[in-house]
This record gives structure tokens, sequence and C-alpha cells, in this order.
């Protein structure tokens, strides 16, 4: 009679390896299905230039340049989106700074030019653009896409800064 206790003895501890190689496999899949999806923002409209974003969900500080993701649901509805309130712009011009309308409609920010505010949409519908002349009150925000035709303060105006929900960090 053979003694198996040694064959026995291996494939156990073979079998221990995999075990570990499994719930360290399980645990890895965990994480990042549940972390990752929480610290990623997509974009799926032309708006900004980037499509996946590294969320921040506590942002300490920002500013001008700085990409944000702000919470709006009128603003949502009225671009058709109601089941999606939050919005991902960049800030152009912060509190504080003086932002110019002239009467061509073009936007500008401490002197740096932004962009033209359109006559009609994409649909062929009139649009109205933001009037202001100064500099924004504490606690506002001019916030544009970077893409020509997005619908942003050229067109709705201020947005209070109180509103951000995140500060967007662009991956790709």
């Amino acid at each position: 009679m053979k003694n198996y206790s040694g064959v026995l003895s291996r494939g156990m501890c073979q079998l221990r390896n995999n075990n570990w190689r499994l719930f360290f496999i399980l645990l890895v899949v965990v994480v990042v299905g549940t972390v990752i999806p929480r610290r990623i923002g997509i974009i799926i409209t032309p708006s900004l230039a980037h499509r996946f974003f590294w969320v921040s969900k506590e942002p300490e500080h920002v500013g001008r340049g700085d990409y944000v993701c702000f919470e709006d649901a009128e603003l949502a509805r009225a671009v058709g989106k109601p089941e999606h309130p939050n919005i991902f712009k960049i800030i152009r011009c912060d509190e504080g700074d003086t932002l110019i309308v002239d009467e061509e409609k073009r936007f500008s920010c401490n002197g740096e030019f932004l962009g033209v505010a359109k006559d009609y949409s994409l649909k062929g519908e009139k649009m109205q653009y933001f009037v202001f002349n100064g500099k924004i009150p504490p606690g506002f925000m001019f916030v544009m896409g970077e893409h020509k035709d997005s619908y942003d303060s050229r067109y709705f105006g201020l947005k209070e800064k109180i509103r951000i929900r995140a500060k967007l960090y662009p991956i790709f």
C-alpha cells in the first residue's frame, strides 16, 4: 500500500494558494467596481474636448480654468436632460474677475477673449445671450464649454459656486 500523504498535502497547499489568488482577484474586482465608478466622470456631449475625468467630490478650491461639475435641475430640463442635473463646464471667469460683453456679443474676462455668443442654436432656435459688464460678484462664476456650440454662461448667465459638486481633472 502506497503512502499518499505527501501528494495530498501538496494538493492542499496548491488549493490554498489558488484560493488566495481567487480571493485576491475577487477583492480587486470588488474594489475597482465600487471605488472607480464613483471617481470617474464620463461626458457624452461635445461640450468639452475631454470625455473622461477624475472626479474630486470635495473640491478645496476652484477657480478660473478649473473643470467643474455643478448641479442645476432647471438647466438640465432646458437642455432636454432632466434626469441628469449635473453639468460639466470650465470656470472661465471667477468671482472678482471683470467680465465684459461688447455690442458684437464677444465675451472677455480681465481683457482675455473667451468667445462669441451665437444668434441661433444648431436647431435654428433664436438664442438670447447674457449681458453683463463688471466684476463678478462673490460666490458666482461664469462657465463655458470648449465647443463653439456649447450651451453655457454666454446664454444662461452666472451660476452660484455653491452648486459645485466636484472638481474634475481631465484624463482623456
